[in-house]
């Protein structure tokens, strides 16, 4: 199942730069905005969301590089029929995560992270294009679904516990 792969992966490219552009907005927005006399990113709860939403990233990008790589390398690159699964758990991930990410982001910006135009385009347009990207090039349903059955192709079948 590798004929949507590269589709698959530039999606997850996508999701990726949208999400490190909603990130930084808000973390500029975090530092300018004012609330009780503070800036919003004194408040802990907001240092936690950019952490959670940093840290989620981070590790979607550490996957997507590893994934990326074995693409490169691989003999008959995203036609080896490993890949598909590879692809399709990263496309998983990423879709869940960002949908994480885009939900923080939205929460900080409050009623600006769902505008179309001003300081919140940014992060309102990704919102909306993770919702279109999990559905993309296979729902997440169906990549995990064919992740675990390509897993499950080259499972040892008397393997046991």
């Amino acid at each position: 199942m590798y004929n949507f792969n590269h589709e698959r992966w530039l999606i997850v490219q996508s999701l990726i730069g949208q999400g490190r552009q909603a990130v930084q907005d808000t973390f500029m927005w975090a530092k300018q905005r004012k609330i009780f006399g503070k800036a919003l990113i004194d408040q802990p709860v907001i240092r936690n969301k950019l952490a959670n939403a940093s840290a989620s990233l981070e590790s979607i990008q550490a996957y997507n590089e590893a994934v990326t790589f074995d693409m490169c390398t691989a003999q008959g690159g995203t036609h080896n029929p490993r890949m598909g699964g590879s692809i399709a758990l990263l496309k998983y991930q990423t879709t869940r995560s960002s949908w994480n990410i885009a939900d923080d982001c939205v929460q900080i910006f409050g009623g600006r992270g769902i505008t179309r135009t001003g300081m919140g385009a940014k992060v309102e347009g990704f919102k909306n294009f993770v919702k279109y990207a999990a559905v993309y090039g296979g729902s997440e349903e169906i990549m995990a679904d064919l992740a675990i059955k390509q897993a499950m192709r080259n499972y040892p079948i008397a393997a046991r516990l």
